[in-house]
């Protein structure tokens, strides 16, 4: 198994919780800051405990947040800072837009019960089809906040709809919540964790939602009634598209922290999961009748945020017919890069094939490069959290 090297590193000045790839030009990414202001923050950096889940987890606590936004140049070997946005707010997560927005248009998850919509400005927000290989420099503008929940509420992740003008948002209160990004601002609770909500996502044909939240529970939510509340339309879907909500206690043995569709040969029904529990899985999920665990492994470390990086359905050999290249963000053991595989036989396993282990502190943020570098391989950018660092590497 490999261990790999960083080429470039720098320290950000607040902790950095969340990382993308520009997709309109990948030779630039955005990275979301999250700070604690409070009197105990320098103790809690000293004894490890400054860390975004410990803070949620007290968010009963008069705390207050802020946070920045970081746009960053990556190069081939090295990393730069071209522009720091104070946000009033600890963001903690961050999406750009899928493409029934303006390709410049980007949202975060913010401490402060909101949505907020940015873009970028320059002579690349003129020129969807401008090529990567552009040295023009953007930089962010605020659009406007979308202010859906009291301010002392978190929106801890938020996906973006496949094709309406919406989002849905995990919350630390709990609740899953869909909201509207035109005109007026509207919301609908889907469902409620017992505690915290962690992570969320759409199935491919955004009508249904996955949740998973502190309580060690993964929830399926119909979407169809509630987004036509939120966008005010009544025939957006028929009465067929209909889904049948579900909970599943059993599977997981601790939060649910990440979760991703994956779509093979036509099949919507496989999910992907991370859990504090260390253990990355593979599951059915079918409509109706029971989920299983495909697959599973533990990666050494929390498993808080997963990302899709190559899929190959065509057979890879005589004993391989499928497989999925991720990159996993494992909280204090660091990043992970994994292959899924599904043999002739139709089971399906992980393999570890490279570590990135350089991170001394919370990896709760990273994201790979959308092209590949000159040399072939892929260029990543990870981040730990209360030493603030930011690393390049490549595999």
């Amino acid at each position: 198994m490999l261990s790999i090297e960083p080429l470039d590193s720098l320290i950000l000045d607040l902790p950095p919780s969340c990382i993308e790839f520009w997709p309109v030009n990948p030779k630039f990414a955005l990275i979301g800051t999250y700070n604690l202001e409070k009197q105990e923050a320098s103790q809690d950096a000293e004894d490890g405990s400054n860390t975004i889940v410990a803070d949620i987890a007290a968010v009963k606590k008069t705390q207050q947040r802020n946070g920045s936004l970081v746009l960053l140049r990556v190069g081939a070997e090295n990393i730069a800072v071209l522009q720091t946005l104070p946000t009033p707010s600890a963001i903690l997560d961050i999406h750009f837009a899928p493409s029934y927005q303006p390709p410049s248009v980007f949202g975060v998850a913010t401490s402060t019960g909101s949505i907020g919509l940015y873009q970028f400005t320059g002579s690349q927000n003129h020129d969807p089809s401008m090529s990567s290989s552009s040295d023009a420099e953007p930089s962010i503008s605020h659009l406007r906040t979308c202010q859906y929940f009291p301010e002392d509420v978190l929106v801890t992740a938020f996906a973006w709809h496949p094709s309406r003008p919406a989002v849905a948002m995990s919350l630390s209160s709990g609740e899953i919540s869909l909201g509207g990004i035109s005109g007026e601002t509207t919301n609908a609770t889907l469902c409620t964790h017992d505690l915290e909500a962690w992570t969320i996502a759409f199935t491919p044909d955004g009508l249904g939602l996955y949740s998973g939240g502190d309580d060690s529970t993964l929830r399926f939510s119909d979407v169809a009634a509630n987004l036509q509340c939120v966008l005010d339309e009544s025939s957006i879907f028929h009465s067929g598209d209909l889904k049948m909500p579900w909970t599943d206690k059993r599977i997981h043995g601790a939060g649910v922290t990440a979760i991703l569709p994956v779509v093979v040969e036509g099949r919507e029904d496989l999910v992907l999961t991370g859990s504090y529990d260390d253990r990355i899985r593979l599951l059915e999920l079918p409509p109706i009748g029971r989920r299983t665990v495909l697959a599973e492994l533990s990666l050494g470390g929390g498993v808080w945020r997963l990302k899709l990086l190559d899929l190959k359905t065509a057979p890879t050999s005589a004993d391989e017919q499928c497989s999925i290249l991720l990159l996993a963000s494992c909280m204090h053991a660091g990043a992970r890069i994994l292959r899924l595989s599904q043999s002739a036989s139709g089971s399906w396993h992980f393999d570890i094939l490279a570590r990135f282990e350089k991170h001394k502190s919370m990896n709760y943020g990273s994201d790979c490069q959308p092209q590949l570098a000159e040399n072939g391989k892929r260029a990543f950018v990870t981040t730990s959290f209360y030493d603030r660092l930011v690393c390049l590497w490549q595999y």
